[in-house]
């Protein structure tokens, strides 16, 4: 976090697709006459936009860490030309995170709609319908922050953006808010729950705007890639859409136990000084409720520094929105027709190693240094986007494919980046990075403000030809699985073949010059890895213990195994927690 251009990096995702929204000069307004009440949106030159529309009431006081409760139908029109409030979330100052202040709202639940042009009445439309999940750790984010507007226009489907609660407010789970709930209220899964309502939203009003609600796709990367997998999983999301997308998703959850008796940031940790005095469930319940935002924030935020690793139980086993079993095995009895894309990035790591001072010395806003051998990096990056693969998709998808053969497994390599002697070697400091893929999706690759520094490594003009058709090419696939339910349908590129659990096959997505995009098959083989891992001598004996450390955690949904190699009996869990914190730049 000590450099301004990994933080840059860090959020040129979030520039990239919001800019475009924020500095639109609309000139008209659209009204719509939707279940829920009349909704008023801006009309541009290719699309209709409606902005922070609410699909729940505010979970704020006796609805705090409650199911999500249904909006209010009142006669008045509902402004929908300008983006509502985000979730409580650590603060970004000058790009840079600020996690000892908070911003957004604790009333944030709103969605945002992008409508093609087609007829003056957009009821008349059928429009299949793609559901954004933005990720973000389930910590940070907003559906505001991506502008959808070339995927709805050029594929002439209709996106949905939408915002959950986050953190501490989304996924919280305590005895004393348990014990004094009934039905839903009961969960430890409110973001998720946010999600599920959501999707009740659009199938209810959708068809106002020109929807299919009997042809909706979810797709979200990273922690949305992950709730696109719990949705997946959840018995209480079934019927609500038809087809899934998870971009760089994982598959973590925890027990019930854990989250409240176990984890370093259990509620009982983050509030025992503050309700160890207080006996009655339902004094605990109210006491909680009468906190400010910020107040739990800070909490959650004390306690978390007091370890070096701390583990925050997001997505809990919870038997109401996540069965107890887990998600894995939730996912071998999936719809047989439901069709998913599950797919992860090569460079997944880059993401947090680039801002690492273990790997880098930086000279300056843009210059980058390379501080240990490129050998080294790239073991790094390999093994640890490797074990995201398998946990993000290659095992998700070997699960489902026991009762479902509409699968579709990528990777996306694309890693065209500046090489110069004056900034450094980008194509393997960013590469195919975690994230790298939402441009090509949006088909937005200014970085609005940081345009100027950025863009020319990150995606000089040397690539623009071969960017673009990868662009072009993408958002075809995407949105051809949520049209046809087959993502390679009337398109001009490789045909993309179905993942099966015998072949492994997935799509390598690059420029079509490259002569890399194309099926192939390149499993990730847990044992296999770890020996691999266990023989590295371009990694120290101690990053072999924690990659290794890692591995066997990541490859269960719920394991806190030891280090598996017999040299690593020397190192404690702190040591290798805080070698993880150093290395992904955390310290």
């Amino acid at each position: 976090m000590k450099r301004i251009l990994t933080n840059i990096f860090l959020l040129f995702i979030i520039s990239a697709c919001s800019s475009g929204l924020t500095f639109r000069d609309t000139t008209s307004y659209i009204q719509i006459a939707a279940p829920d009440g009349d909704i008023l949106g801006v009309e541009e030159e290719s699309l209709y936009v409606f902005k922070g529309i609410p699909y729940a009431q505010a979970p704020i006081d006796d609805l705090r860490w409650k199911a999500p409760k249904d909006t209010l139908v009142n006669n008045e029109v509902i402004d929908a030309t300008e983006f509502k409030s985000e979730c409580i979330q650590p603060a970004s100052e000058s790009f840079i995170s600020n996690w000892n202040v908070s911003v957004g709202d604790e009333d944030c639940l709103f969605l945002n709609i992008y409508v093609p042009k087609n007829q003056t009445d957009v009821s008349k439309n059928k429009f299949p319908v793609m559901y954004w999940i933005h990720g973000g750790s389930n910590i940070w984010g907003s559906g505001d922050f991506y502008d959808y507007s070339n995927l709805a226009t050029s594929q002439q489907v209709i996106v949905v953006t939408i915002n959950y609660r986050l953190g501490l407010f989304g996924w919280f789970s305590s005895e004393h808010l348990r014990n004094t709930s009934e039905g839903l209220d009961k969960t430890s899964n409110f973001g998720q729950l946010d999600l599920i309502k959501g999707l009740e939203w659009v199938n209810e009003n959708i068809a106002s705007f020109g929807g299919d609600a009997k042809n909706v796709t979810i797709f979200g990367e990273s922690a949305g890639g992950h709730n696109v997998l719990t949705l997946l999983a959840s018995p209480l999301a079934d019927g609500l859409f038809h087809k899934a997308i998870s971009q760089s998703g994982y598959v973590s959850s925890y027990s019930q136990d854990f989250a409240e008796n176990v984890s370093e940031l259990s509620s009982k940790n983050i509030f025992k000084d503050d309700i160890k005095f207080l006996i009655d469930d339902q004094d605990v319940a109210d006491y909680l409720r009468s906190l400010s935002a910020e107040e739990i924030y800070q909490r959650f935020k004390k306690t978390a520094d007091e370890y070096v690793y701390p583990i925050t139980p997001i997505t809990i086993r919870d038997g109401i929105v996540v069965p107890e079993k887990g998600i894995y095995e939730s996912l071998e009895n999936i719809d047989k027709d439901m069709v998913v894309v599950a797919g992860t990035n090569k460079d997944e790591m880059n993401f947090w190693y680039i801002r690492s001072d273990y790997f880098y010395n930086s000279t300056g806003e843009i210059i980058l240094r390379l501080k240990r051998s490129e050998d080294n990096l790239k073991s790094w990056i390999k093994y640890r986007s490797d074990i995201w693969r398998y946990k993000g998709a290659e095992e998700p998808l070997r699960r489902m494919s026991k009762s479902n053969d509409n699968l579709y497994s990528y990777r996306f390599d694309w890693d065209e980046q500046s090489d110069s002697s004056f900034a450094g070697n980008y194509a393997l400091f960013v590469g195919a990075s975690h994230g790298m893929e939402i441009p090509f999706l949006t088909g937005d690759f200014d970085l609005g403000p940081i345009t100027f520094y950025v863009k020319p490594f990150l995606f000089p003009d040397s690539s623009s030809e071969g960017r673009l058709a990868l662009s072009d090419l993408m958002m075809s696939y995407w949105a051809n699985v949520a049209k046809y339910g087959n993502p390679s349908e009337f398109v001009n590129g490789p045909k993309w073949e179905k993942f099966t659990s015998e072949q492994n096959q997935l799509l390598i997505l690059d420029s079509p010059s490259s002569g890399n995009l194309g099926m192939q098959t390149i499993p990730v083989i847990p044992d296999s890895l770890l020996s691999t891992i266990e023989s590295d001598s371009a990694l120290e004996i101690k990053e072999r213990c924690l990659i290794g450390w890692i591995a066997v955690r990541d490859f269960n949904e719920d394991k806190r195994p030891k280090p598996p190699f017999s040299f690593c009996n020397n190192f404690t869990d702190e040591d290798l927690y805080n070698l993880r914190n150093l290395s992904e730049g955390r310290d």
